[in-house]
């Protein structure tokens, strides 16, 4: 929680802030998290849909480490995008073993950074005040009922 308000209060940007709170979940790796990123989510192009074909005895975790090396993501949540866009082309269990000569469709990074930080959105500000129920102030009648202290 201190590494989160030291960002807060280095006034880094908002994506920092949320990717800091990713990473408190254990969404994002923590180098990630660490370092402010250098271009900004919105400025980057849509990526095009691409697949990879893995090598023979390569694992999930070579491949994401191959197609996806410069995400902060943590690899437990690239992983699961990887199982879930490709169910045909992998073997589920406690290792997840890739099918041979299956052709892996690549999870678009952009959509998984966009759906990591929307969970992690901060709630909306209360109304302004001009909007909340006004209070009337308290009567004489109820400061009788009130509790006195000596």
């Amino acid at each position: 929680m201190a590494h989160l308000l030291n960002f807060l209060q280095s006034g880094r940007t908002m994506l920092t802030a949320a990717a800091c709170l990713c990473a408190l979940q254990g969404l994002l790796t923590p180098a990630y998290a660490a370092s402010e990123p250098a271009k900004s989510a919105a400025a980057s192009p849509p990526a095009p849909t691409s697949s990879y074909k893995p090598k023979p005895g390569e694992t999930l975790d070579q491949v994401i480490a191959k197609t996806m090396a410069n995400s902060p993501l943590s690899i437990v949540l690239l992983r699961q995008a990887f199982i879930d866009q490709n169910p045909q082309a992998i073997v589920p269990g406690k290792i997840p073993k890739l099918r041979k000569g299956a052709t892996l469709q690549v999870p678009d990074h952009d959509r998984l950074l966009r759906g990591v930080l929307a969970s992690v959105t901060p709630v909306p500000a209360p109304l302004p005040l001009e909007v909340q129920p006004q209070v009337a102030p308290p009567t004489p009648e109820d400061r009788k009922r009130w509790i006195q202290y000596p």
